[in-house]
């Protein structure tokens, strides 16, 4: 089995997966090794030996490093004038002193590839805000904490929203709706709450706020969302929003949060919009 010694910090990059092509400058001895001279045709030409598996080592004396890995292919490069090893998967581990932080750390990344990728299921692909099923789930952690009764539901409908989409396309109502997923997130930190969309043009936030806060933050809200117009060729694009708002504590169950909320948003629509209703 061929044998390749490189640096320290290139040894790690192999183990790490961190590089998986290792370039080698040719010499005498690696042309002999690798080219292989065939008779076509009555003229000699070159082959390219390929290997299954080569080993690779970092330092002297019986104990150094040394990884056996799959070696998938071998290329050379005229214009560089270099053999090109293309590596697979490792087969086999020896006197290396960084074997479990290697396991660790393909451990960590395998679980944040993982959280990464639940994350974007959970998530809204126009407004990027938690959609209602992610909603569901924590609602139903949030119900079972020792605050619940501070726990709080936000019902905000966009303002007039059919009349965007018909007077001036889908594309502007999609504008409109990632505008104001960007706010309610930014705002939602303040809130100490997340932001999910619910439906259509209706998201909902629940947090954990005291209500004289709650109504200070909400009205900071309602007019930053107010002071943003969406650019339109005919003329620009207002935004305004309805809130509805209940607290857990005056319910006997998350449906019933969640439907108050709703009804108060109605209220607000009855009683002139871009307005903020609670019991």
């Amino acid at each position: 089995m061929y044998k390749i010694s490189v640096n320290k910090e290139l040894f790690k990059d192999i183990l790490y997966k961190k590089a998986t092509i290792l370039e080698k400058e040719t010499s005498l001895y690696w042309k002999k090794e690798l080219l292989q001279p065939i008779i076509q045709e009555d003229r000699i030409k070159y082959t390219i030996k390929q290997l299954d598996k080569v080993t690779i080592t970092n330092g002297l004396g019986e104990d150094k490093p040394q990884l056996i890995i799959e070696c998938k292919k071998i290329d050379y490069s005229f214009k560089n004038d270099i053999f090109e090893f293309h590596f697979g998967k490792i087969l086999e581990q020896k006197n290396t002193d960084i074997q479990e932080d290697y396991k660790d750390n393909l451990i960590e990344q395998l679980m944040r590839e993982k959280a990464l990728l639940e994350d974007k299921m959970h998530r809204d692909h126009l407004t990027d805000v938690y959609n209602r099923r992610k909603m569901e789930a924590d609602l139903n952690i949030y119900i079972n904490q020792n605050n619940s009764r501070d726990l709080c539901a936000i019902f905000i409908d966009a303002d007039r929203f059919k009349g965007i989409n018909d007077n001036f396309g889908h594309d502007a109502g999609d504008r409109v709706l990632s505008l104001l997923g960007e706010k309610l997130k930014k705002h939602a930190i303040d809130l100490n709450g997340q932001v999910y969309r619910y439906g259509g043009e209706e998201f909902i936030i629940l947090c954990f706020i005291d209500k004289e806060s709650l109504i200070i933050k909400l009205n900071e809200l309602r007019a930053d969302i107010k002071s943003q117009k969406i650019y339109h060729p005919r003329r620009d694009i207002s935004i305004t929003v309805s809130m509805g708002i209940s607290f857990y504590r005056d319910c006997k169950s998350k449906d019933e949060m969640i439907k108050k909320a709703d009804n108060n948003v109605y209220k607000a629509k009855a009683n002139g919009r871009d307005r903020i209703e609670f019991e």
